[in-house]
């Protein structure tokens, strides 16, 4: 996979998030899951993967065979539920259940 992504917005990561995406991309390396991204500019896609002991979430989109990174963040509550569940082979909302 190549990776590509605008040099100022890494920076504004990094200083925002502490995540910079020459680290992000090593998520795809490993087990991701699929998250729902909304952009009214472009298709955007996101993951969910684990970068150095931490859930964090990618959003990117496909500039021809290139996976842009768009941002990098550590994954949200429900992201990280989504992803723990997905990995165990449960479902979160049996887990809000109980």
């Amino acid at each position: 996979m190549e990776f590509e992504w605008d040099e100022d917005k890494r920076r504004a990561t990094i200083r925002k998030h502490g995540i910079d995406f020459v680290d992000a991309v090593e998520i795809f390396d490993g087990p991701v899951l699929h998250l729902p991204a909304r952009s009214d500019i472009e298709l955007r896609r996101a993951v969910a993967g684990v970068l150095h002991g931490t859930i964090i979430a990618v959003i990117y989109t496909m500039r021809g065979d290139r996976i842009r990174i768009i941002t990098a963040r550590r994954a949200r509550r429900y992201e990280r539920e989504y992803f723990r569940a997905f990995h165990a082979g449960t479902d979160p909302a049996d887990e809000r259940r109980n």
